[in-house]
């Protein structure tokens, strides 16, 4: 009977530290990479930390960094494309800066590439040169990656026939469907993977390595490098090997989040470096190490008092 009622009074108190956790919100999106990333964010720093980190998912990225901005939610992730345009309110936020978010972790290099059919002429962005292309609403990241993947080829959208869509999911069909020549992936995905095993093969093009093709990709997509992915990475639609497009995932705040929340969260993160890297493909290249990476958008101090005592901040 004493050992039930101790057993009892353990559990009542794990129970109730539980329910006096701090709750932080991460914004995500409700589907896509960006949601398996969230997902496994919070679960590392739930885990990891005294704060209980839940992901407040939304359709857009674009819904989310306002209310960062305005300190509605502690934390959120994006591309650091997407993060830059945001805070500086260019490109993509045209007008809407939104100058109170900070800087928490650079992540990990997100990988995108055109691929066309297996049997496709197009061996280059050049290639695209008359050929359907999609085709997206000014200011959407999909105009950006597009006008950045043509400008690698030396092209303009005046150069091929654009083919409107109003999201990638539709953009995806429409490649399935045959009514587009070209479409842009996330390295490796789900989505890839499908479209591999669905239209009888894909092929990734290899993007211009040169200094002139990725300062034109850049005036799109700031901040973006090429990487080289090569065929023993088992990528498939990639043989040999090809360049892609990559730029680095980001996890920001609000300037108003607490010092003590943007420490424990990335002091979980830092120690947590297996555990992302167990969690799928898309945690590829993540190094506790390069959390502190310089982005051109302000650090929260919390984020530089954890890299300063790790010995990992040079800025």
């Amino acid at each position: 009977m004493v050992y039930k009622s101790l057993l009892a009074a353990a559990f009542m108190l794990v129970s109730s530290q539980a329910a006096m956790a701090e709750v932080v919100a991460l914004g995500s999106t409700a589907a896509g990479g960006t949601s398996q990333i969230g997902r496994a964010l919070s679960a590392a720093v739930s885990e990891a930390s005294p704060l209980q980190m839940r992901p407040q998912e939304v359709a857009n990225t674009a819904d989310y960094i306002p209310l960062v901005n305005a300190g509605e939610i502690e934390f959120a992730i994006a591309n650091v494309v997407q993060t830059y345009y945001a805070y500086t309110g260019t490109g993509m936020s045209e007008g809407r800066p939104n100058e109170n978010l900070r800087m928490v972790a650079t992540l990990m290099p997100f990988r995108a590439g055109f691929i066309v059919p297996i049997d496709s002429d197009v061996k280059s962005m050049a290639d695209l040169r008359g050929k359907r292309v999609p085709s997206f609403s000014k200011g959407a990241l999909g105009q950006h990656a597009f006008n950045a993947g043509l400008a690698n080829g030396g092209l303009t959208p005046d150069d091929v026939s654009s083919v409107p869509v109003p999201n990638f999911p539709r953009m995806w069909a429409s490649f399935a469907e045959g009514t587009t020549d070209v479409t842009v992936v996330v390295v490796g995905a789900a989505r890839a993977q499908e479209l591999h095993a669905t239209t009888g093969g894909i092929r990734y093009i290899d993007l211009e390595n040169s200094p002139e093709a990725l300062a034109r990709m850049q005036e799109w997509l700031p901040q973006m490098f090429l990487l080289e992915v090569d065929g023993s990475a088992k990528v498939a639609g990639i043989e040999e090997s090809a360049h892609v497009m990559a730029y680095y995932y980001t996890l920001f705040a609000s300037k108003d989040t607490s010092d003590e929340q943007v420490y424990e969260v990335v002091k979980a993160l830092h120690a947590s470096e297996a555990k992302l890297l167990a969690s799928g493909p898309f945690f590829d290249g993540f190094k506790a190490e390069n959390m502190g990476k310089k982005v051109d958008i302000p650090y929260h101090p919390g984020a530089i008092k954890f890299y300063q005592e790790q010995g990992i901040w040079d800025q």
